[in-house]
């Protein structure tokens, strides 16, 4: 009988393994960083692969006074870290790096970005959202601005509140209380609720 591949593996078939917060820093930080099309691919090949992802912005300018994190090695700044599925059940990795409407990353970006880019939030079924075209502006924006870094693990969730504390990404909420961006975070959001409320057509 033919054996199956371990459900968690890395691209070329080896078993992934838990990594400490030190080691997923380190691979945080690795360069070249990714595309966010060139992300995807490498994830399509490790359907089941468990992680982390971080967020960087390569144009200081596209988003005025907001304290990234320097990168070590290139002038990216760090804005958001994210974690893959941390158990079987969960959605696939990849399924965390789309641009969905449940996003964290993209819900925060369009509180910070939509007066600034006249942009028009709207209420749909339960949360906030852009409405069309702008909802395609922001992932073009994204597209643009963003690059990514990706590191496959068990368990992703076990070493992410030290990942978050240790990088200090500005837009991270949980675990990240003692950021000086955490309250202007709160009161983007707030007020980009609002405005979304406030264009309910119900």
């Amino acid at each position: 009988m033919t054996s199956k591949p371990h459900p968690n593996t890395r691209e070329g078939g080896a078993a992934l393994a838990a990594v400490t917060a030190t080691k997923g820093i380190q691979g945080l930080h690795r360069t070249p960083l990714r595309t966010l099309q060139d992300a995807h691919a490498a994830l399509a090949a490790m359907p089941d692969a468990h992680g982390i992802y971080a967020r960087w912005l390569i144009d200081p300018s596209a988003m005025p006074g907001t304290p990234t994190t320097p990168h070590p090695n290139t002038s990216a700044g760090l804005l958001y870290i994210g974690v893959g599925p941390g158990a079987p059940a969960s959605k696939r990795f990849s399924d965390h790096l789309r641009e969905a409407g449940k996003s964290t990353l993209r819900y925060t970006l369009a509180a910070l970005l939509y007066e600034r880019e006249c942009w028009t939030p709207t209420w749909r079924r339960d949360r906030p959202v852009l409405s069309d075209p702008h909802a395609e502006a922001l992932s073009q924006w994204m597209a643009k601005n963003l690059r990514v870094q990706i590191l496959t693990t068990l368990q992703p969730f076990d070493i992410e509140p030290e990942i978050v504390s240790g990088m200090r990404p500005p837009l991270n909420r949980t675990h990240n209380r003692t950021h000086p961006f955490y309250g202007l975070v709160g009161e983007a959001r707030h007020s980009y609720r609002t405005a979304a409320e406030q264009n309910d057509g119900r």
